[in-house]
């Protein structure tokens, strides 16, 4: 797989060909660099500089699709002017796109239930941090102990099971964390294919994410003839075109397409 900084004048012929870019990113570990806890990520001040300036061009929509909350990513970014999309792109608002999947919204009682039961089964765990996020919520235990992420787990699966057994709830392994969602047929490509169908039709899409749950944005936008860029080490299995290093090698790259 190609490394995006070294592909650079391939790939920036791809998108000085484009009419329209829509530009779509995760935040955390992509944008953001990958914190102990949710609530501690920043967004670099150059990063932030180049998504302001490359939104200021005509040719680019710039969309920020998240498994954070949509009030939560917007604060975090704080950035006007883009798109974006919460709760793996569940929730979207921006350029007069304002979205929520109806069938997250019918099972929001059965998420508010599941985190009421998981905080209780998990506040014996030391390092346990519950993220709940209206429409989903998730549970890392990147600060617990390792001998004892087996006993979170077993805890997690014994809570939710109901929920799943039941059909209401899901759950997706991310990195250092479980996220519990409703059980609908809805991810981040299917954000950017709403994202993309309602407000820049035709564009070249692109989209950058570092986690299993980008993978579905990595395959439709390279469906739908654009490229992906998994943001990892070498030799990571993704479907993404190109790669990057780090949040700090997205900062190069995206200094770069704001010069397209």
């Amino acid at each position: 797989m190609p490394h995006l900084l070294k592909a650079w004048p391939q790939a920036s012929r791809l998108l000085s060909d484009a009419k329209q870019v829509l530009l779509g990113l995760d935040f955390d570990g992509t944008l953001s660099p990958t914190v102990d806890r949710p609530e501690l990520a920043v967004l670099p001040a150059e990063t932030r500089q180049s998504l302001l300036s490359i939104s200021r061009y005509e040719k680019f929509l710039v969309a920020i699709i998240s498994a954070r909350s949509l009030e939560d990513v917007q604060g975090k970014a704080g950035i006007d002017g883009l798109i974006y999309a919460g709760n793996r792109g569940m929730e979207i608002s921006g350029g007069g796109m304002e979205f929520v999947h109806p069938g997250a919204l019918e099972l929001r009682e059965q998420v508010d239930e599941a985190a009421t039961r998981l905080n209780e089964a998990l506040e014996r765990f030391g390092g346990v941090v519950i993220e709940y996020k209206g429409l989903s919520l998730t549970v890392h235990h990147r600060l617990v102990p390792s001998e004892s992420v087996p006993d979170v787990n077993r805890v997690v699966d014994a809570v939710v099971n109901p929920f799943l057994e039941s059909g209401a709830l899901k759950t997706s392994p991310a990195k250092m964390s479980v996220e519990v969602l409703p059980n609908v047929a809805w991810g981040k490509g299917d954000a950017l294919r709403e994202i993309r169908a309602g407000l820049i039709p035709d564009s070249f899409p692109v989209y950058f994410g570092d986690d299993l749950v980008d993978e579905e944005g990595f395959a439709w936008v390279q469906g739908a003839g654009g490229f992906g860029v998994y943001v990892g080490p070498a030799g990571s299995g993704t479907a993404a075109r190109y790669r990057l290093d780090s949040p700090q090698e997205v900062a190069q790259a995206l200094e770069l397409m704001g010069r397209v």
